[in-house]
């Protein structure tokens, strides 16, 4: 295998320095889209708003000041009823926060690349996180996906660490931090326990490795179980982070729905009408804790009456993880071309070209370079074993719980981005050092002339 040498791949310039660079031209694309961009206001953006500003003015996690919600996980409207409670209610701010998890993760991932190939390769992996447009272009809204792909971030570098150090404490640091991440959405928690295999790979004593996993788990679960006891306490129900289960069950389960969201809003009218739960008091009404209940038992029977159906539903939903259902790609239902005519209307052409060419190539591109980039690797599988447990342990954990596609394969298309500029790189230099060798072999002298 060729190694990819820093030298060969800076030249006069220095990871530090592509680094720099790449912040400032991120900056001033999320300047200018903060510039331009009108304050969101769909229910998402409004429900986070709420909970953290009741939070900040309350002290209890509800909608409505009064009675307790479990719409969602905490992290996210904690950290933001904290800036609030410092700032005062101002969601225009928020975005600033965005930027700081964007930093932070990008800075993750620079440590990533850097410890499993070379510092060029994480410097590039992260210049392409921090420059990549979906992220600040999501960066205005009030929504979870910044932070998200910072708390990931954190958590694969933690356990790069774990996988290549015998230090017990990462095994803590990573414990807490998927503690955290569930706390933010809970779809990481089959990730969490899929990550507990990395600790059983290692030839070290059983001991040890049950030490390892012991620690993992306890910190992980110390972060988690106040929230579910707390969620036991006021509603008399087991519910590990947040309800939403029966939401995703019933949703996920019907055929109007191609397994995802989002839709036509008479289709999905249509879906909650079939559930008996319509008209809907407010956004989200479905998430209640009695109505999900009731979501729950519907939906399961109707899965266990088609399952055939339902397996279907799941493998459209793996699919649109990463490229987004057909409403997603051209926000109509009305043929590509109409939604695509539409959906420059409303937002220029130049965005929805970019728009279809993301989700058609760009994201598709990066797949097919990483399945490469493992390939190339194979004799380092171990080594690399989280670049790919992450990416395929989040989607897993996202097909069951949810039904929204597009924009969870943010957090883990960081992991893609490593192995994608890891390959090119490899690559790159075998082609530079063969035609070194080809011109050194034409030299008048290396022929003995």
């Amino acid at each position: 295998m060729i190694q990819v040498s820093d030298k060969s791949l800076g030249g006069r310039w220095s990871p530090t320095m592509l680094l720099m660079v790449a912040c400032v031209l991120g900056l001033l694309a999320r300047a200018w889209t903060i510039l331009h961009t009108v304050r969101q206001g769909y229910a998402i953006d409004d429900l986070f708003d709420a909970l953290a500003w009741n939070l900040a003015t309350t002290g209890s996690f509800s909608m409505d000041g009064t009675a307790p919600s479990a719409h969602v996980g905490p992290l996210y409207p904690a950290i933001l009823a904290a800036f609030y409670a410092v700032a005062g209610h101002r969601p225009e701010w928020v975005l600033y926060l965005h930027v700081g998890f964007d930093i932070a993760a990008s800075f993750c991932i620079y440590l990533v690349g850097a410890r499993l190939f070379r510092p060029w390769i994480g410097a590039l992996a992260a210049a392409a996180l921090f420059l990549y447009p979906a992220y600040w272009t999501y960066d205005p809204r009030i929504r979870s996906e910044s932070l998200l792909t910072c708390l990931l971030s954190a958590w694969l570098w933690c356990m790069v660490l774990c996988h290549s150090s015998p230090r017990l404490s990462y095994y803590v640091g990573a414990g807490l931090l998927a503690g955290l991440t569930i706390l933010c959405k809970p779809v990481a928690i089959l990730l969490a326990v899929a990550l507990i295999g990395l600790a059983c790979l290692s030839t070290d004593s059983v001991r040890l490795r049950m030490a390892r996993i012991s620690l993992y788990l306890l910190a992980c679960l110390l972060v988690v179980l106040p929230w579910t006891v707390r969620n036991y306490r006021a509603f008399d129900l087991v519910i590990p982070v947040s309800a939403g289960v029966g939401a995703g069950l019933w949703m996920g389960s019907d055929s109007l729905s191609r397994g995802s969201w989002p839709m036509p809003y008479e289709t999905e009218t249509q879906i909650w009408k079939r559930a008996g739960i319509t008209p809907l008091p407010y956004a989200h009404a479905m998430y209640d804790v009695s109505t999900d209940r009731i979501l729950r038992a519907k939906g399961w029977a109707r899965i266990t009456a088609k399952p055939v159906l339902y397996l279907w539903l799941t493998l459209t939903r793996a699919f649109d993880f990463w490229i987004g259902n057909s409403f997603y790609l051209v926000s109509s239902d009305q043929g590509f071309m109409q939604g695509f005519t539409t959906d420059a209307a409303d937002r220029g052409w130049l965005v929805a070209i970019y728009s279809v060419a993301k989700r058609l190539l760009l994201i598709p591109g990066l797949v097919v370079l990483a399945l490469w980039s493992a390939w190339s690797h194979r004799s380092r599988w171990r080594e690399l074993l989280p670049l790919y447990i992450f990416p395929i342990g989040l989607m897993l954990g996202y097909i069951p719980f949810t039904v929204e596609a597009g924009r969870y394969a943010l957090p883990v298309l960081p992991c893609l981005m490593v192995l994608s500029v890891a390959v090119l790189a490899q690559k790159g230099l075998s082609v530079l050092s063969l035609r070194r060798m080809e011109s050194r072999c034409m030299r008048p002298e290396s022929n003995g002339l």
